[in-house]
């Protein structure tokens, strides 16, 4: 339904957006303190946050028992996004028509580049009128070399700027590269994603620039001397990496004078960040609205209507002190009626279940309604039957 899906793209543009804001406000400072690699990883964190929304949510609506009370977790959505659903199918006409004119400018932009191309077949790199070094194709990438490189370089600067470009083969950047110009495409609405594009694409030269540093300690001031040398791009290339123009060449060469981290720090910085994106990762997908079962309306929420009697406590529980908590799923029919009943889980295993169903059995809702058609309806509930020793079951009566 377009609905559904408006609703899935509002979702994860909040998830992006609250991931941009959080690595863009990082990456200055993890470069400083753990190296550019470590601020290049950290941008990692905005695809799985997207990811993370995409993938669903909790499901069943639930409510609590404990002293005879009932809270219905489940969240309506926003009055902004409600507003959005009733014109979802005219914005996510918008939303595609944008994406489309986005995909068709990258692969006009990428198709400028490669009729640029002349393929040396039995060599390992091609040729371009283009008079910067790059590296291009998703599946099989090539170094692209300009036509004057072995008169404009020196041989050790030759060797450098090779060993650049392979090294963003060996580390993946091209696919990553294609990632992002994949989500301005889907998020081609949103500002602070093609900011984030921008400073993307140059934590990765840094990033790079700081593997060949890594690797050739020595000859620093000959990689600065290719810097200058390289007459940069106009344009970004959307599936592949070049020096291009947007990069502050001042910072790729301030940072060659800088001392390298040492090991123990860039594993800091590397465990700091799998943390950081666990963690926001989770957060993103617990915050989506918790999804009504399979095959059932969720029911509105709970009110003073329903009557919900809390259950016998186990007398040999009660006697030893013991408590615990059972999961029940009830169908309820349109008349407020527990219709099914199942134990989903229960701790202790089995104590407190006979108790849980037996009360359930007795329980009547205020059946659930149909969005504005007001209608009945049928409906799953998850209710957390909680079991307290330190609370007498006449306490929770009374309340």
């Amino acid at each position: 339904m377009a609905s559904d899906a408006l609703i899935e793209l509002l979702q994860a543009s909040v998830a992006l957006t609250l991931a941009l804001a959080l690595v863009l406000a990082l990456r200055r400072p993890l470069r400083r303190w753990a190296g550019a690699r470590a601020a290049y990883a950290c941008w990692a964190i905005a695809p799985l946050a997207v990811m993370a929304v995409l993938v669903p949510a909790p499901t069943g609506v639930s409510a609590t028992i404990g002293t005879v009370q009932a809270v219905s977790l489940f969240a309506a959505m926003p009055t902004t996004t409600q507003a959005a659903v009733s014109m979802a199918p005219g914005l996510l006409g918008l939303w595609l028509l944008g994406a489309a004119a986005w995909m068709l400018l990258m692969l006009v932009r990428q198709r400028r580049f490669l009729r640029s191309v002349t393929r040396l077949p039995g060599q390992a790199h091609d040729a371009s009128e283009w008079a910067t070094p790059a590296v291009s194709g998703l599946w099989r990438p090539r170094i692209v070399l300009p036509s004057d490189f072995q008169s404009r370089y020196t041989p050790d600067e030759q060797r450098l700027v090779i060993a650049h470009e392979q090294l963003h083969i060996e580390r993946g950047d091209i696919p990553a590269q294609a990632l992002a110009t994949l989500m301005r495409c889907l998020f081609w609405f949103h500002p602070l994603v093609h900011v984030a594009a921008a400073r993307f694409r140059f934590d990765q030269e840094l990033a790079c620039d700081a593997a060949v540093v890594a690797r050739f300690p020595a000859a620093r001031r000959s990689y600065g001397d290719a810097m200058l040398k390289t007459q940069l791009a106009a344009f970004g290339l959307p599936v592949g990496c070049h020096w291009q123009s947007s990069h502050p060449l001042k910072e790729r060469i301030s940072m060659l004078k800088q001392t390298l981290p040492s090991p123990r720090r860039r594993r800091i910085a590397a465990v700091l960040t799998l943390a950081l994106a666990a963690t926001t990762t989770l957060a993103a997908w617990a915050a989506q609205p918790v999804a009504p079962a399979a095959g059932a309306v969720p029911l509105s929420t709970l009110t003073d209507v329903d009557s919900l009697t809390p259950p016998k406590y186990p007398k040999e529980a009660a006697d030893q002190g013991l408590g615990g908590m059972v999961m029940l799923e009830i169908l309820v029919g349109v008349d407020g009626v527990p219709k099914e009943i199942k134990v989903a889980e229960s701790t202790p295993a089995g104590l407190f279940d006979q108790q849980a169903v037996e009360a359930a059995w007795n329980w009547r809702f205020n059946a659930g309604r149909n969005g504005a058609s007001g209608e009945r309806v049928e409906g799953w509930v998850r209710v957390p039957v909680s079991f307290k020793p330190d609370e007498p079951a006449e306490a929770r009566a009374a309340e």
